[in-house]
C-alpha cells in the first residue's frame, strides 16, 4: 500500500469509528494521534496546535508558524491556519472552525491541553466529548506498515538487551547501570530511550523505582525494564538479573518465568484480555506468591508505550489478529527484593508470536 492510501484508509476509519460514537469530528493535538493520521511529528509545547477532522471535508491544522511546514508536505490534504506570536491564534482557530463546518459535539483526545480546548470553546460554539476510545480503538489493531516497525523495534531493543549481562558489575551504581544501558540501546540502532529502569535489591519490590545512586551487592534481584522505538514504534523489555546465586531470587524467578510463559500461551486471536491476565495470576497464585503481583499483566504497545490493549485482571475484551501487547508478570516482595519478565507479543493470524528474543532461562547472564 502506497502511503498516500495508507493515510487515506486511516482517516477513512477514524471518521466512521467517529460517525458509530455520534460525534462530528475530532480535534486531535501533537502526538501519537497526530502522527498517526498525518505522519508529522511535533512537540506538545504552549501555543495552540489543532487538527480538527471533521466526518466530511477537509482537515484544518491551527499551527504556529514556526512548526507548520512539515505538514505541508504531508500523505493527505490539510489546510493550514498557521499563526504567528505577534498575530496570536485567536483568528486562525476561527478561520479552522469555519472551514471544518464546526457545529454539534466533537471529541477531543485525551492529551489535549486545557488552554487549547478552552480557547477553541471560547471562539466557536463546539460542544465536546472525549473521543478517547475512538482514537485507541482506531490505533490498537496494526497495519503492515505498523507491523513492521513493531517487529524492528523489537528486534533492536532485544540486541541491547543481550548485551546487558556485559554491563553489569557488582558495586556499579543503579544509575551508572541505566546510563550505560541506555548508550547500549542506542548503539544497537535506538531511535528514543524512555526512562531505563534500574532497580537492585529492595529498591526492586517498587515496579517504578528509578535509578538511584544505590550500588548493586551480590545474591540480589536487579530489574531492568525500559522502553525504546524504531521509527516511532515501540518495544517494551524486562529482565531480572543477579550476581552471583541466590536460592531465593531464583524460587521466585522461576514462578514469574513459569507465570509470564502460561500467559503468553494463552496469548491468541479470540481470547480475551482477562484470560491472558488469569493465566499469569493462577501460577502466582498456587506458588502462594499472589500477594505479590499487583499490576496488570501487560500493556498495548504502538506509537506509544501503554496504549490499548490492556491485559487486565478481569477484561473483557477480545484479542484480535494485528493487536502487540507486552506480558509482564512479577513478583514483589517489599524490604526484599523484586522479579519481573516481559516480552512483546503480536496476534498474527490466530496466534500470539513474540517479537522480542531475549534469553530468559535463569543464569542465561553468565
Amino acid at each position: 500500500m502506497m502511503a498516500d492510501d495508507l493515510y487515506t484508509v486511516r482517516m477513512r476509519r477514524l471518521r466512521e469509528g467517529l460517525a458509530k460514537s455520534g460525534l462530528m469530528g475530532a480535534v486531535v493535538v501533537p502526538g501519537p494521534n497526530m502522527r498517526y493520521l498525518t505522519g508529522g511529528t511535533s512537540i506538545l509545547l504552549e501555543r495552540p496546535f489543532l487538527l480538527l477532522i471533521p466526518l466530511t471535508g477537509e482537515p484544518q491544522l491551527v499551527a504556529p508558524a514556526l512548526e507548520s511546514g512539515p505538514y505541508r508536505n504531508a500523505p493527505i490534504a490539510l489546510k493550514i491556519h498557521a499563526w504567528t506570536d505577534s498575530e496570536g491564534p485567536e483568528e486562525a482557530i476561527r478561520q479552522a472552525v469555519r472551514s471544518a463546518g464546526g457545529e454539534g459535539t466533537w471529541g477531543v483526545e485525551g492529551r489535549a491541553p486545557f488552554q487549547y480546548v478552552n480557547r477553541l470553546a471560547k471562539i466557536s460554539s463546539l460542544r465536546f466529548a472525549d473521543a478517547e476510545r475512538v482514537l485507541q480503538n482506531l490505533r490498537e489493531t496494526k497495519d503492515t506498515a505498523e507491523v513492521r516497525l513493531l517487529k524492528k523495534s523489537g528486534e533492536t531493543l532485544s540486541r541491547a538487551f543481550r548485551r546487558f549481562p556485559e554491563l553489569i558489575k557488582e558495586g556499579a551504581t543503579e544509575l551508572e547501570l541505566a546510563r550505560a544501558m541506555s548508550d547500549t540501546i542506542y548503539a544497537e540502532g535506538g531511535e528514543k530511550v524512555d526512562d531505563m529502569l534500574v532497580q537492585a535489591g529492595q529498591m526492586a519490590a517498587d515496579p517504578h523505582h528509578l535509578p538511584s545512586g544505590r550500588k548493586v551487592r551480590r545474591g540480589e534481584s536487579i530489574v531492568a525494564d525500559v522502553g525504546s522505538t524504531y521509527g516511532g514504534y515501540y518495544a517494551d523489555v524486562t529482565r531480572t538479573f543477579c550476581v552471583g546465586r541466590s536460592v531465593e531470587v531464583e524460587k521466585v524467578y522461576s514462578k514469574v518465568l513459569e507465570a509470564q510463559e502460561a500467559a503468553i500461551a494463552e496469548s491468541k486471536a479470540g481470547a480475551r484480555v482477562g484470560d491472558v491476565d488469569a493465566a499469569a495470576r493462577e501460577v502466582l497464585d498456587k506458588a502462594g506468591m499472589g500477594r505479590y503481583f499487583f499490576h496488570r499483566t501487560g500493556h498495548g504497545l504502538g506509537l506509544e508505550i501503554h496504549e490499548a490493549p490492556y491485559i487486565t485482571e478481569g477484561g473483557e475484551e477480545t484479542l484480535g489478529p494485528g493487536m502487540c501487547f507486552t506480558v509482564e508478570p512479577g513478583a514483589y516482595i517489599r524490604g526484599k527484593l523484586g522479579v519481573r519478565i516481559e516480552d512483546d507479543i503480536l496476534i498474527e493470524g490466530a496466534t500470539g508470536v513474540q517479537i522480542t528474543d531475549v534469553p530468559k532461562e535463569y543464569g542465561w547472564w553468565g
